[in-house]
C-alpha cells in the first residue's frame, strides 16, 4: 500500500479502470475504516494508525455516491455528525456553499421540510449536493469525494462542480471520478489500473507520461497530444 502525505491545500484526482469498491477502498483507509495490511497511511508524516480514531474521522469528512438521507427534517439531516449545538446559521452557511441552499428554501417548510425515506422526494443532484453540505457542517480538514457526479445530467453536473470548487477551498481533497472535466482541474491525479498505480501527475504530465491515461483520454480531446516519442522527434529537428 502507497502511503498518502496529502498537501495542506491541494485537491486530488483519481481515474482507474479498476472496479469503483477498489477506488472506494483508498478513501476508506483515510480514516481508517480499512486498515493496510502492509505500508502505511500518513496525513502530515503522521501514521492514521496511531492516536485517536475518533479524532481522525472528526477531521476527515467523505462523501458517498449512494447518499442516505433520513425521514426527518432537511436540518436535521445536515446536522447528522456534527456535534450538538450545529446552528441553523452554520446549516445554511454549509449548504449555500454546495449550492443547495436555493433548492432548500424552495421546498414548503425550508430547513424543517420533512424528507421522504432516502430523499426520495429529491433529485440526484439536490441529494448530492445536501451530502456536500452535510459533509461540511463539520468543516473538516480533508475531504474525500466518491464519484459525487456520475449519474446527473450536464446541468446538475455544472451546478456541482461549483458546489465542489468551493467546498475544497482551503482543504485537502480526494476525488475518485471518472470525469475528465473534474479531473483536469485536480493538482495531482492518481491513476489507478487493476488495482496498482499506473502513474501520477498533473493531467498534462499523464497525457504525455502515462499509456493508460492517455488512451482513455486522448479520444475525447480536440487535438492528439504527443507521446514521449513524438516529442523527443521534435527536440531533435530544434
Amino acid at each position: 500500500m502507497r502511503r498518502v502525505v496529502p498537501g495542506a491545500r491541494r485537491q486530488h484526482g483519481r481515474r482507474g479502470r479498476c472496479h469503483r469498491q477498489r477506488q472506494s477502498t483508498l478513501l476508506h483507509l483515510l480514516n481508517r475504516t480499512y486498515v493496510p495490511d502492509a505500508g502505511r497511511v500518513s496525513i502530515d508524516g503522521v501514521p492514521t494508525t496511531e492516536g485517536d480514531t475518533g479524532s481522525l474521522r472528526s477531521q476527515i469528512a467523505v462523501v458517498e455516491q449512494d447518499v442516505v438521507l433520513f425521514s426527518r427534517t432537511i436540518a436535521e439531516n445536515l446536522a447528522l455528525g456534527a456535534e450538538r449545538g450545529a446552528g441553523r446559521a452554520r446549516l445554511e452557511a454549509a449548504a449555500r456553499t454546495a449550492q443547495a441552499h436555493a433548492f432548500i428554501t424552495a421546498t414548503e417548510h425550508g430547513y424543517d421540510t420533512v424528507l421522504g425515506e432516502r430523499g426520495v422526494t429529491l433529485s440526484g443532484g439536490q441529494r448530492q449536493r445536501l451530502a456536500i453540505a452535510r459533509a461540511l457542517v463539520t468543516d473538516p480538514r480533508i475531504l474525500a469525494v466518491d464519484d459525487a457526479t456520475s449519474a446527473v445530467d450536464a446541468v446538475t453536473e455544472h451546478e456541482l462542480q461549483r458546489a465542489m470548487r468551493q467546498a475544497a477551498a482551503g482543504r485537502t481533497t480526494f476525488l475518485v471520478t471518472a470525469r475528465l472535466s473534474r479531473i483536469r482541474a485536480a493538482d495531482h491525479i492518481l491513476v489507478l489500473d487493476a488495482g496498482r498505480i499506473a502513474g501520477q501527475g498533473t493531467h498534462e504530465q499523464l497525457l504525455r507520461n502515462c499509456p493508460v491515461y492517455r488512451r482513455i483520454f486522448t479520444p475525447y480531446l480536440d487535438e492528439p497530444v504527443p507521446g514521449p516519442r513524438t516529442l523527443d522527434a521534435e527536440k531533435e529537428s530544434r
